[in-house]
C-alpha cells in the first residue's frame, strides 16, 4: 500500500506547483492605466486670529478697545471706564478737572442753571503695537461738560475763553494715559440719580481727530459692559458702535 500512496502525493504537489504536469507558463496580458487628473488646488483664506479681551473687573463700568491701523503700523488701544463717583468719593479728580477745565465748566454751566458739578468718571488708557507716526487720536471720555487726560503722550488742555480744549482731550503718541471727566447734578436730586443720568447722556471710546497728519483705520472694535451698563445702553438707547460709522464709540449721541 506505500507506493500508490507516494504516486498521489506527487501528483497533488504536482496540480499545486505548476512544475510537474507540463503546463504552459500564462503570460501576463498588460492593460493601460489610468492617466493622473489634473486637480486645481484649492486656495485656503487664512484664518485671522481672533481678538481677545480680559474679563471686565467687577469696579469698571465698562471698556473699549480697538485696533488703530496708519501707514502699515497698528496699536490696540484700551480705554477702561471706571464707576461714576461723587467728588466726596473722588476728591482729587474732582478739583483736579475743575483746576483745568474753569472756562469750559463756566460756559457750559450757563447752558444748564440750577446745575452744580457734582463728580467725575475716570478711565485708564492702554496700548500695545507700534504707534503711526503722525497719527492723534480723540478720546471721548464720558461726559460732554469737560474732560481731560494726564499722560506723556497726551496734549495740553487748552482753556481759553470760548475755545474747545477741555471738550476731547487728544493723544498724540504711545503711552498709557488716565482721563477725568466732570459730571453735573441737581442738588434736589440725590447724587446717586444725578451720576446715572449724567452717565446715560455719555459718550465713551475712541474717535478720528481732525488734525492727525495720517488717515486711521479703525478694525475689531470691542466693548465690553457691566450689568449697569448694559442696563443704561437699553434704556436710554445708547448708540452702537456699528453706527457711529468712525472710530470705535458707544453712548449716547444727543447732548446731556
Amino acid at each position: 500500500m506505500l507506493p500508490p500512496l507516494a504516486g498521489l502525493v506527487a501528483v497533488s504537489v504536482g496540480v499545486l506547483t505548476g512544475c510537474a504536469i507540463g503546463l504552459p507558463t500564462p503570460t501576463p496580458t498588460p492593460t493601460a492605466s489610468a492617466s493622473p487628473t489634473a486637480t486645481t488646488p484649492v486656495e485656503v483664506e487664512p484664518t485671522d486670529t481672533p481678538t481677545t479681551v480680559s474679563a471686565l473687573p467687577g469696579s469698571a463700568l465698562l471698556r473699549v478697545s480697538v485696533t488703530a491701523e496708519a501707514d502699515g503700523d497698528e496699536v490696540r488701544l484700551e480705554l477702561t471706564f471706571n464707576r461714576a463717583q461723587t467728588n466726596l468719593n473722588a476728591p482729587d479728580a474732582f478739583e483736579a478737572v475743575l483746576d483745568a477745565c474753569p472756562n469750559a465748566i463756566t460756559s457750559q454751566l450757563e447752558l444748564f442753571p440750577g446745575f452744580e458739578p457734582t463728580g467725575v468718571v475716570t478711565s485708564e488708557l492702554t496700548m500695545v503695537g507700534d504707534w503711526p507716526e503722525g497719527m492723534t487720536v480723540a478720546i471721548a471720555a464720558g461726559g460732554v461738560v469737560a474732560s481731560f487726560g494726564e499722560g506723556r503722550s497726551v496734549a495740553e488742555t487748552q482753556d481759553d475763553p470760548g475755545a474747545f480744549g477741555c471738550t476731547v482731550p487728544i493723544v498724540t503718541g504711545p503711552g498709557a494715559a488716565e482721563f477725568t471727566s466732570l459730571l453735573l447734578g441737581d442738588p434736589a436730586v440725590t447724587d446717586r440719580l444725578d451720576l446715572e443720568a449724567q452717565i446715560a447722556h455719555g459718550i465713551f471710546g475712541f474717535e478720528s481727530d481732525a488734525g492727525s497728519a495720517v488717515d486711521v483705520r479703525w478694525v475689531d472694535c470691542v466693548v465690553q459692559l457691566s450689568s449697569a451698563a448694559q442696563r443704561l445702553s437699553t434704556q436710554f438707547g445708547w448708540t452702537q458702535p456699528a453706527q457711529w460709522g468712525d472710530g470705535c464709540l458707544i453712548g449716547s449721541d444727543g447732548t446731556v
